[in-house]
């Protein structure tokens, strides 16, 4: 196991972190999000991805079975960051901001503060909606509590070369969505022993601090 200490967006850290992936036949992510590490590395010949909260799935859902009635949202919005932040709690703007995460994770080129973001985040989207809908479409979504995730995997995967792939929310903060809060270090403690069960390979993302550190020592695992 490798622990990636970088607290933020995964995507600024995506080749590095992908890079510590080993190869693998299945690939398999509990804690999915905004997908910033999957849709920016090769895709496995199987993929399995999981998330808690109810909105990324439904997001999802939609984004795979109805994509225009997303982008239809970007056309009426207006995407300066202090109007996002404003209204990041209101339901079109989760939508935007999930959106913009997943083709950010293709192009780092675009900026919400441009004078023509919108122009820039469209024109991102035409490029690279195919990709994406390819993506989707070559995976299985579930949205399960993790360890229940885990336990129903453990019983199915015949699959010789399994890597998971773990992003939970940190430790030491709480996550934007409500279905990430509570999550804390003994909750990362269950999930380094429920992991040390199966015969995974495995990679958490976590940030460094000397607590986190301490209970990562604590059950032998190497620290990246």
């Amino acid at each position: 196991m490798k622990l990636l200490r970088r607290e933020g967006d995964k995507y600024r850290y995506r080749e590095r972190i992908i890079n510590l992936f080993p190869r693998h036949t299945l690939y398999i992510e509990g804690f999915f999000g905004t997908g910033s590490i999957f849709f920016a590395k090769p895709l496995a010949r199987y993929n399995i991805l999981n998330d808690n909260s109810k909105f990324i799935y439904k997001f999802f859902y939609i984004l795979r079975r109805d994509p225009a009635l997303l982008y239809k949202r970007i056309r009426e919005a207006i995407i300066y960051d202090r109007i996002i932040n404003e209204n990041q709690d209101k339901i079109e703007y989760m939508v935007l901001r999930s959106l913009y995460s997943i083709y950010a994770t293709c192009s780092l080129t675009i900026g919400l503060r441009r004078s023509n973001a919108k122009r820039a985040f469209m024109d991102m989207i035409r490029t690279y909606k195919s990709k994406i809908k390819e993506m989707i479409e070559c995976a299985v979504f579930t949205s399960r509590d993790i360890f229940n995730f885990l336990s129903v995997l453990a019983k199915s995967d015949k699959v010789s070369s399994t890597f998971v792939y773990l992003d939970p929310p940190y430790s030491i903060s709480k996550g934007r969505l409500d279905d990430n809060k509570g999550w804390d270090l003994d909750s990362l403690e269950t999930l380094i022993i429920e992991m040390k069960k199966y015969d995974w390979q495995f990679a958490i993302s976590e940030f460094n601090d000397s607590e986190v550190l301490e209970l990562l020592f604590k059950h032998n695992l190497y620290v990246n």
